[in-house]
């Protein structure tokens, strides 16, 4: 459960940015976690299935993206939809708008800057390095 752990830690407080003014939630942007999520994982596949258009204008406004990655040994993939806040006034930007948030969200899903969304209620990171610990006794006692 090492890479699992390591995906669970928490930021450092430089690399959390603050939401924009009438935004909720402190952020950690893209690049970050693109390279913590490589860092611990190595290559990953990324992949958006399918753009969402609003039905009125056709407008791109969203994306469905699946995320894959080996974690400990387990092939593991995650979806998520991410949304575009604001109109970006092309379909391209819309696009790479959703895309993002896509990725930031399935990657939240395997641990990666859950911290600033659960909060308060965060201790995933806590019981992880709890488990680690007590799997490095048992394997120095065998």
């Amino acid at each position: 459960m090492k890479q699992l752990y390591e995906l669970s830690r928490k930021f450092p407080k430089e690399w959390i940015k603050k939401a924009p003014k009438g935004k909720f939630g402190d952020y950690v942007p893209h690049p970050v976690i693109t390279q913590r999520l490589l860092e611990v994982c190595g290559p990953f596949n990324w992949e958006v299935v399918e753009l969402i258009r609003q039905e009125s204008s056709g407008k791109v406004v969203g994306c469905f993206g699946k995320l894959t990655v080996d974690i400990d040994g387990k092939l593991v993939t995650v979806t998520s939809i991410g949304d575009v806040e604001h109109d970006q006034g092309t379909d391209g930007s819309n696009a790479k708008h959703a895309e993002s948030d896509s990725f930031k969200r399935c990657a939240m899903k395997l641990g990666l800057g859950l911290h600033l969304w659960a909060g308060e209620e965060y201790y995933l990171d806590k019981k992880l390095e709890k488990k680690s610990y007590i799997k490095k006794i048992d394997l120095q006692s065998a």
